[in-house]
């Protein structure tokens, strides 16, 4: 007789089962694709969504969620990396500052895409140093994310106060020179970043996991996004960057990232500890 499963680890297949049904629903009802995220990541952040909503079950959720856009809207706010701040991880700006722009000052017209932009801090962040390059006025940034109430609170450009304190103390780690209150100005409790700032960046929805490539750039940002990624899916935004990315254009990614195999075919490191690289010559991998 065949032992039977213990009843938690027969709990966590069924689990397992749901979550899987639940996010192939939520790509062919509405159009989010998770099914390629990390399992473990991804299941997580839904088990927090519904016991944060006092669902009976991942079943009940998934009915829930097709009928009102509200849940809908909490549920993209969940599933998406939305921890950020300005200047974050400071030696990588600081290497922007030092290698990138100089090739970028090159070009009459730059276009960035800052990819899993979340609530916009490092959409704000690189046009400041294009700012203090003086670059800015020739430059264009897209700024993405699949979740509508963090692009409307990119698009607001107002943050906490205390957010500018820890911007400053990055912003001085990274190299800058200039006063930071330069570009907000503080009303209480809240800063309001400059309009100069907030006119050179378009903010959008897009889905890396599901829509395709938009237009050419001479730098792509998408930073602390591919830890969430199976590696499938991970390749096939690579593939976009590569095919999005002007020659000699760059990619950043989070320090503590890496490309898959095939990706490292696509780009030549230039700082891999940084997670800075360039497109590759050689065609795709």
């Amino acid at each position: 007789m065949a032992a039977q499963m213990p009843e938690p680890a027969r709990s966590r297949d069924l689990e397992a089962i749901e979550a899987d049904a639940f996010f192939f629903t939520v790509f062919e009802h509405l159009g989010y694709d998770f099914r390629h995220y990390s399992d473990a990541s991804r299941n997580r952040r839904l088990a927090a969504f519904v016991g944060r909503h006092k669902f009976a079950s991942i079943s009940e959720a998934q009915g829930r969620v097709l009928r009102d856009p509200v849940l809908l809207a909490d549920l993209l706010s969940t599933m998406t990396v939305n921890v950020t701040e300005m200047f974050r991880d400071p030696l990588v700006f600081a290497k922007i500052r030092s290698e990138i722009l100089p090739r970028l000052a090159t070009y009459p017209r730059i276009r960035v895409w800052i990819a899993g932009c979340a609530t916009g801090e490092e959409a704000y962040s690189v046009a400041i140093l294009l700012d203090e390059a003086g670059l800015l006025e020739r430059t264009t940034i897209y700024a993405t994310d699949i979740d509508n109430e963090s692009l409307r609170a990119a698009t607001s450009a107002i943050y906490p106060a205390d957010a500018m304190v820890r911007a400053t103390r990055n912003y001085q780690a990274s190299g800058g020179q200039r006063p930071f209150s330069q570009w907000y100005i503080a009303k209480y409790d809240r800063c309001i970043l400059s309009p100069d700032l907030r006119s050179r960046i378009e903010f959008f929805s897009h889905n890396l996991a599901t829509d395709s490539a938009f237009g050419e750039f001479n730098l792509i940002m998408c930073r602390n996004v591919f830890i969430y990624f199976e590696q499938m899916l991970q390749h096939r935004v690579e593939e976009i960057f590569s095919e999005s990315l002007a020659p000699f254009g760059n990619l950043a990614i989070g320090p503590r990232e890496s490309l898959t195999e095939a990706g490292k075919r696509l780009f030549a490191p230039v700082d891999r500890r940084l997670g800075l690289f360039v497109k590759s010559q050689h065609g795709r991998g």
